[in-house]
């Protein structure tokens, strides 16, 4: 295991490798529904976060759904 650095909306953040967004999305205590998740940029599906890892200088964008009027 090894400790890499990514960007997660704009704040710096360490994490063990090998690292998935299902993990990562799991490790910040989001749900699933209602977020989307960019990885460099490209909108990743949910079916593929299990199996998109993370490498160092990679960065995230979280997107969450918020209720409301």
């Amino acid at each position: 295991m090894t400790q890499i650095n990514i960007n997660v909306n704009s704040q710096p953040m360490s994490v063990i490798s090998p690292i998935s967004l299902s993990e990562l999305i799991a490790l910040k205590q989001l749900k699933d529904e209602g977020t989307a998740v960019a990885k460099n940029a490209a909108i990743i599906s949910k079916n593929e976060w299990p199996t998109t890892y993370l490498s160092d200088n990679d960065t995230v964008d979280i997107f969450t759904l918020v209720a409301g009027g």
